[in-house]
């Protein structure tokens, strides 16, 4: 183990010096008080030794009786001073465990704090890496597994160091020699411990992997269960989740093995101690070189120098599975984050593609690039499932990066621009239209009602008590035709819509996340198949609302169904991450490629269902 075992944790207790310091200081003086008082009970049984020795005669004179008169007096001005000295350190006692309980806690919310903040600045690219279960578990068990070091770590390291030092030294001016007879077993001791360390660290780190793996596999069949029970997966996701569950006790078992055996050798070694001092200790009181006091008190030192040594296999093991954890939780932490600061720009929406290429490991999803969007058109990208066109629209927000060429806005290279001001330029409409379990209110302003003041301006959206607000909101309800539906939910607009907004309907849900893409009023609007789960007589409406809105954006709309795309300036035909065609609606129709063959498909499927 590390000479400082706290120094991982060194830049998570340093603000906290001056509440680390009061609880050593109250540590110190209990201990103190815990060091003095075998001293108080060596004084009374010698004292009653004394006396009794001075009482042999069964004729008791006056001398005598003064004497034992004396020694009596003293035995309870002792046991006096001994409920005194205990009452005290049970009130340092109090005081040192809340400073040092508290400091954890403060601790434990300082890293859960800080690892959410990073998590919600690291770029989506990273997210693409890992597993929700995964990242659970670390802002959960991880940070509850440093807390409880935490909490025990200090009150135990620094009472097992005071208790050692002050024991120690009062036994040596009782007696050295046998003090240091009663040292012997602790180079074996270190030994030991020296050992066992890395494998408790190991072993700790595959367990909370391990866990991880377990909550993933929970979470995953939580967010998919309507998958799992449409094709009938119950019995294979729970064998699964048993073989995972079977390898995480299998990993806590070889643990118990190293602990099971690490411990009771520490009991082997106090007790080898133990034994060797009763020894010695008692033929040095036979001989008279030992008071009968000094031996009693000697060996309560020596009992409780066996809890240090007991204290330093278990810190070794909650060391340990901190020092995974914090492992754990320090690789999100040193993710470098997004730039999410902006400088107030206002961006006019002019867009501009440069021989961009965007490769995933292997897989190429576009190449070669190339065109122009003035600021205030419309742009259309269509193309068959797979042909790179939700990969086109990430890279302008910067959710995606190129491989090689650069995406340009007004100008400027989306690298160059604040973060902050690009993304607050840009509403979008996701393919999924993630809601949160709050209001519909809520959702379309993008900010909860409860956490943020009247009046207090968000990054995207607005917030409660803007002025115009509860008329924004109301607008672009009505745009994407949400308000037809509002006489039929509980408490309309104030509804709450449940986790992933699970009390809506898909197309009810697509038309919240598009009136949230158009209630901040962005320069730029890039719609990602936003209009799929809506039927046609619905997608008429929301377009000839979105027309005035569109009118004075840059707008990108990507789709499969064609007649969401009639209307645009300019049409991009994207094939295997190509540009295939460019042109208006009629220029592809009269080209007769992959558009007009998509139109006369769609138009078939639709007289069909005419029909």
């Amino acid at each position: 183990m590390a000479l400082n075992p706290f120094a991982p944790f060194s830049a998570y207790l340093r603000p906290y010096r001056t509440r680390i310091a009061a609880g050593l200081v109250l540590l110190l003086l209990a201990q103190c008080i815990t060091t003095y008082l075998p001293l108080i009970l060596r004084d009374a049984i010698d004292t009653a030794e004394f006396t009794l020795a001075g009482s042999d005669d069964h004729v008791v004179d006056g001398t005598v009786a003064e004497s034992i008169q004396h020694g009596m007096s003293e035995v309870g001005y002792l046991a006096a001073l001994i409920g005194c000295l205990s009452l005290l350190q049970y009130f340092l006692n109090f005081a040192m465990r809340w400073a040092f309980t508290s400091l954890s806690r403060y601790v434990e919310r300082d890293i859960r704090l800080a690892f959410v903040h990073r998590l919600l600045l690291l770029p989506l690219s990273f997210f693409g890496q890992q597993r929700v279960g995964d990242l659970m578990t670390r802002a959960t068990s991880d940070v509850e597994m440093i807390q409880r070091f935490l909490h025990h770590g200090f009150r135990m390291t620094m009472m097992g160091i005071l208790t050692f030092v002050l024991s120690l030294i009062v036994m040596c001016v009782l007696d050295w020699k046998l003090a240091l007879i009663s040292l012997a077993p602790m180079p074996l001791l270190m030994l030991a411990t020296n050992r066992v360390h890395t494998k408790f660290h190991a072993g700790y780190r595959g367990i909370q992997e391990q866990f991880a793996t377990l909550s993933a596999r929970i979470q995953e069949n939580l967010a998919g269960v309507r998958v799992v029970k449409a094709f009938a997966r119950e019995e294979k996701e729970i064998d699964e989740f048993s073989a995972e569950n079977d390898e995480y006790v299998d990993r806590a078992k070889r643990m118990v093995v190293v602990r099971s055996l690490f411990f009771p050798f520490t009991g082997i070694l106090n007790g080898i101690s133990l034994a060797v001092v009763l020894w010695l200790g008692g033929l040095a009181v036979i001989e008279g070189t030992l008071t009968l006091g000094a031996f009693v008190a000697f060996n309560a030192y020596l009992i409780r120098m066996s809890r240090p040594m007991f204290m330093l296999g278990r810190m070794v093991d909650e060391f340990q599975r901190a020092g995974a954890s914090l492992a754990r939780i320090e690789r999100v932490l040193h993710e470098p984050p997004e730039d999410r600061d902006g400088d107030g720009r206002t961006l006019k929406g002019e867009i501009e593609f440069q021989d961009v290429r965007v490769d995933y490991g292997d897989t190429t999803a576009l190449q070669n690039i190339s065109f122009k969007i003035e600021a205030g058109t419309t742009l259309a990208i269509v193309g068959r499932v797979g042909s790179g066109k939700s990969t086109l629209a990430k890279l302008i927000p910067r959710l995606v990066m190129p491989t090689g060429g650069q995406v340009l806005v007004d100008g400027i290279r989306v690298e160059d621009l604040p973060l902050g001001s690009l993304r607050d330029a840009i509403g979008v409409v996701p393919q999924d239209g993630f809601l949160f379990s709050e209001s519909l209110r809520s959702n379309i302003a993008l900010t909860s009602e409860a956490e943020l003041p009247s009046g207090q301006p968000t990054d995207s959206g607005l917030s409660p008590g803007t002025p115009g607000h509860e008329d924004a909101v109301a607008w672009a309800a009505q745009i994407s035709q949400l308000s037809a539906d509002l006489p039929d939910l509980p408490d309309g607009l104030e509804t709450i819509v449940g986790e992933r907004g699970v009390t809506l309907s898909g197309g009810q849900r697509q038309r919240t996340a598009l009136a949230r893409a158009i209630v901040g009023h962005p320069s730029i609007l890039i719609l990602d198949d936003a209009l799929a789960s809506v039927d046609t007589h619905t997608e008429e409406a929301i377009l000839t609302g979105l027309r005035q809105v569109m009118a004075t954006r840059t707008t990108i709309i990507i789709a499969h169904r064609l007649s969401s795309v009639r209307d645009a300036d300019h049409i991009l035909v994207l094939d295997e991450g190509l540009i295939a065609e460019t042109g208006t609606h009629q220029q592809l129709l009269d080209l007769g490629g992959i558009y007009a063959d998509m139109h006369r498909r769609q138009s078939m499927n639709q007289e069909l269902t005419d029909l």
